[in-house]
């Protein structure tokens, strides 16, 4: 497997990332190119730690749930920036979610024996951050765990920082279908920017599955089902919310794919123009070709992402919003319409 270094210093990786956040460059500069070869190497860097938390992640939600789906990726470029504009202060040297891995299991119990197992094993890296977002949902709707490690060695990967997710079937429903209802819309609803009556549906949404789930509903939502279903039937009916996301996923529904046996990585590309998303695989031992190929789709512009599961068919389970796919979501909201 490729294991790229980090090739920088961190002083010089923070500026890159202020710079590359902060200023209307020319892209075609050498200051501009510089500034990205240190922004991608320092997120490469980050592949082989997140390969060996992700591993364990793997492991040990399958023994909970045999069809849990688990996956990894790097944050990506547009991502990296936006996150980079909407927090001033923060510092690409710091950011946690560069590498990132998460398990899709069944239900929130599940969920909390995998947290449980997790952070009581022994992986020789150390906790620095524990987030619950199902006992304390974001204001956003958003539901889930996430941990935050620091990865420990005595090579040049000592100190990079990988982000664990994990989320029950219907709270990585929700997410899928905000970052749908965001690819349609044009606004990045999973960061709270865009409409007001589609931030506060999805708000509205997450606490009815969380009242399902028996869980926290969201802050400054209704509590009781009754009022929270009459919400969310009303601003449901108002934005025509099932016919408009049916609707758009149907705009991508074939797979245009190179088959390969046995593969690792999955570069996937959303193609909206063409009704189509691409996949290109890579074996485990391709991190490096794989990595070039996506740096080169992401300086055309193109609408990708490089993710890693366990097969061709989980790819499309851990990432549906790349079909436009809320069919999940969809089922639940008709249920209380």
């Amino acid at each position: 497997m490729d294991r790229t270094t980090p090739g920088y210093s961190r002083g010089r990786i923070n500026r890159a990332g202020k710079a590359l956040a902060t200023a209307d460059r020319d892209r075609e500069s050498p200051e501009f190119r510089e500034d990205m070869r240190v922004l991608n190497n320092w997120r490469a860097a980050h592949g082989f730690p997140l390969s060996e938390l992700h591993d364990r992640l793997r492991a040990l939600a399958t023994r909970i749930a045999s069809d849990a789906v688990v996956s990894q990726r790097l944050k990506t470029t547009p991502s990296t920036l936006s996150k980079l504009r909407r927090f001033p202060r923060m510092q690409l040297a710091r950011m946690q979610d560069l590498g990132g891995c998460r398990a899709a299991l069944h239900t929130i119990d599940q969920v909390r024996e995998l947290q449980e197992a997790y952070v009581g094993s022994d992986s020789g890296h150390k906790l620095i951050r524990e987030m619950d977002y199902i006992d304390r949902p974001k204001p956003s709707g958003y539901r889930g765990v996430h941990l935050i490690y620091r990865y420990q060695s005595d090579d040049a990967f000592n100190g990079l920082i990988v982000e664990v997710q994990m989320r029950s079937r219907l709270q990585h429903a929700w997410a899928t279908a905000v970052e749908t209802a965001g690819a349609f819309l044009q606004h990045a609803l999973k960061f709270n920017e865009g409409e007001e009556e589609w931030l506060r549906f999805f708000a509205l949404a997450s606490s009815a599955l969380a009242l399902k789930e028996g869980s926290a509903t969201v802050p400054d939502t209704p509590s009781r089902k009754p009022a929270l279903h009459r919400e969310v039937r009303e601003y449901a009916t108002r934005l025509n919310v099932v016919e408009r996301m049916r609707e758009y996923g149907q705009l991508i529904r074939n797979i245009s794919t190179f088959k390969r046996i046995g593969a690792y990585y999955f570069l996937l590309e959303r193609r909206p123009v063409e009704r189509t998303t691409l996949i290109i695989p890579y074996d485990k031992d391709e991190l490096e070709d794989a990595t070039a190929d996506y740096l080169m789709f992401e300086e055309e512009g193109r609408d990708a992402v490089l993710v890693s599961t366990d097969s061709l068919e989980d790819v499309r389970r851990a990432y549906p919003n790349y079909w436009l796919d809320a069919r999940l979501f969809l089922r639940e909201m008709e249920g209380i319409l």
